[in-house]
């Protein structure tokens, strides 16, 4: 991102909330859909991995033996919860796939050093909850959405992970450092850095699939843009798509459908 712009253009190039109009709206339906599921489901909820009550994650069984999905949520690393996010799960259960819905210490409270150790951590503990209840384990394919994809592109590299998905990611620290996000995650230019997929050695033997909305902020779709390319160039696995007319929020519903586009190409590498 250029810093010859002006803050305000600088802070609006990342407030996806400004751009979508009604996106309280969207949020809060995610809220009630999310609500009503984990109320009906409550059994596995905030199982700890770590001292903190964010230290924890959501586990939906499809089945012992069935694939599993692991999903980091959004909010920019420092709003949202893993439970505003639950409305995806069912799609997930009817297609034979469990879900663990990752949560994690949000800034400013975490820097990003520990927000990403804590992905890592509660990986380790999902991975060995399902070795204790099966046979086999068979690994982790590995979802997030925004802040969530850019977890997903750093978690890559855990042995449990088979591969992941990331949707509307942020990939480039950089930016962050220059806008409104940056006063609650506290990044420098050498963590900015050290945190950056697309600044790090790309992965070549996992793939890694790479979605975002033809309707999101020109910046949002750059960072995914920029990222597959990055990728493809160093022969990296893994799809681009840039879906049309999809914003930042509607998106989500490609992975809340058993029909939607996101939750089939994910199925697909979990058949």
């Amino acid at each position: 991102m250029s810093t010859n712009l002006t803050r305000e253009q600088r802070d609006d190039a990342y407030n996806n909330s400004k751009a979508v109009s009604n996106s309280a709206e969207i949020i809060a339906a995610w809220g009630v859909r999310s609500q009503e599921f984990r109320a009906a489901h409550s059994s596995h909820l905030d199982i700890s991995y770590g001292s903190n009550a964010r230290q924890s994650y959501d586990y939906f069984s499809a089945g012992d033996q069935s694939p599993v999905v692991a999903f980091i949520h959004g909010g920019f690393w420092q709003n949202r919860a893993k439970s505003d996010f639950t409305f995806i799960v069912p799609a997930f259960i009817e297609a034979g796939i469990s879900v663990a819905m990752m949560g994690y210490t949000l800034a400013p409270e975490a820097k990003m050093d520990q927000i990403v150790q804590d992905i890592r951590l509660g990986l380790r503990a999902l991975s060995q909850k399902i070795a204790a209840r099966r046979s086999s384990n068979p690994g982790i394919w590995l979802s997030g959405w925004s802040a969530g994809g850019h977890l997903t592109a750093m978690a890559l590299d855990e042995p449990c992970v088979l591969g992941g998905t990331a949707i509307s990611g942020l990939f480039d620290l950089e930016p962050m450092r220059h806008c409104y996000l940056n006063e609650k995650l506290g990044l420098d230019e050498a963590t900015a850095t050290r945190f950056s997929p697309i600044k790090l050695p790309a992965l070549n033997g996992k793939t890694l699939d790479l979605f975002v909305g033809g309707a999101e902020l020109p910046a949002m779709q750059t960072q995914t843009i920029e990222f597959a390319q990055y990728r493809n160039k160093a022969n990296a696995p893994g799809i681009f798509e840039n879906l049309p007319a999809l914003n930042h929020y509607t998106i989500l519903d490609e992975m809340a459908s058993t029909k939607g586009r996101i939750l089939q190409s994910i199925k697909a590498h979990l058949n």
